[in-house]
């Protein structure tokens, strides 16, 4: 079971029988617009969401052997970040590919983790990984990107917390769950099962 502490002004989560610690929300000032892609980038490394952290890529593997078993080869690691998760998955035996939005992002995986393939639009392959990356987006922007791309699956996982930081951290689209499961089903997707890892709302879908 998921426990939750707000530590000076940071929420995390640990899970039982898990050792980790991993940030959801930072110390960002809180602001009606973004922060930029530099400050964005360096709350993350500081918050241990990189390759180095040993406890972060744990998670990151254990994330992966969710979809084990499956009819997966390809996976596109959409809104990739730091790129930990493709890391992991790349380790894990799957053929990975990372879209990412923000420059500052493509030019730390380019420098740090060279080996991961970043492409310059979304492809579709047999697995989506969808992080804690919707709410940062709006409806017309997700509509336009599920017209674009049909994964066989999709791992999602995306907050339905609100907090003071939101449009600092660019949370512009938070949804409660029941919303976002009847969003995929508006994308022909149906949900398989939740998802222990990496969050408490991560869930599987699959296409229809």
């Amino acid at each position: 079971m998921a426990t939750e502490q707000i530590l000076q002004g940071v929420l995390f989560q640990s899970y039982s029988g898990f050792d980790k610690s991993f940030l959801f929300m930072s110390t960002l000032p809180i602001q009606d617009t973004m922060v930029s892609e530099d400050l964005f980038l360096k709350t993350e490394l500081d918050a241990g969401i990189h390759h180095e952290n040993g406890a972060f890529v744990h998670l990151c593997h254990a994330t992966a052997q969710e979809v084990k078993g499956l009819d997966i080869k390809t996976v596109m690691d959409y809104g990739c970040g730091t790129g930990v998760y493709s890391y992991a998955f790349m380790n894990e035996g799957f053929d990975v590919v990372a879209w990412e939005k923000f420059d500052a992002h493509k030019y730390y995986l380019c420098e740090k983790l060279p080996q991961i393939k970043i492409v310059d639009k979304p492809i579709t392959t047999d697995l989506m990984l969808f992080i804690e990356v919707a709410e940062h987006m709006t409806d017309k922007e997700l509509d336009k990107l599920f017209k674009t791309i049909q994964p066989k699956y999709i791992l999602f996982s995306s907050t339905s917390e609100r907090t003071a930081w939101d449009l600092a951290w660019g949370h512009i689209n938070v949804k409660e769950q029941s919303e976002w499961l009847k969003f995929f089903e508006s994308k022909n997707y149906k949900l398989v099962r939740d998802v222990k890892v990496p969050t408490e709302w991560s869930k599987l879908f699959e296409r229809v």
